[in-house]
């Protein structure tokens, strides 16, 4: 089986090397590319036909933005978002922008290698506190409370 291709997107220095490391530590992944921005990150992407991505939503133009221009690429990666922002109403917005995931910064630890191949298969993964919430508006069409 090969390798999940990972571009892996925050500007937070610390964060960035933790979310490489975890993830390189996995032999189900190899990690092609990190970014601190959304452009760059959208540019890295696109050039690296990259399987995953993992996008920091509250890096510089960060966000939806940076989200519905991956969704758009030819072929498209699996976008999983991540961020500390956990509101109902940020999650909601992502995943209609075209996440596939939305985990919580400082909850999922160890775990990230196995959300990540899950999100790879094509599971939708919310993990946050508000990820119930966020998926009835998204279901409802109502808005999700911020």
């Amino acid at each position: 089986m090969s390798q999940v291709r990972v571009l892996v997107a925050d500007d937070h220095p610390q964060m960035l090397s933790a979310l490489v490391s975890a993830l390189e530590a996995d032999g189900r992944f190899v990690v092609v590319a990190t970014a601190t921005s959304g452009p760059e990150a959208v540019r890295l992407a696109d050039e690296l036909s990259v399987d995953v991505a993992l996008l920091d939503v509250r890096m510089p133009a960060g966000g939806a933005p940076a989200v519905s221009e991956m969704a758009a690429l030819t072929p498209p990666p699996v976008i999983v978002a991540i961020s500390a922002d956990t509101h109902a109403s940020t999650v909601a917005s992502i995943v209609r922008s075209g996440a596939t995931g939305y985990l919580a910064k400082g909850r999922i630890g160890e775990r990230l290698p196995e959300v990540i191949a899950r999100c790879a298969q094509g599971e939708v993964i919310l993990a946050t506190t508000s990820g119930a919430e966020a998926l009835r508006s998204l279901l409802t069409g109502r808005s999700a409370r911020a």
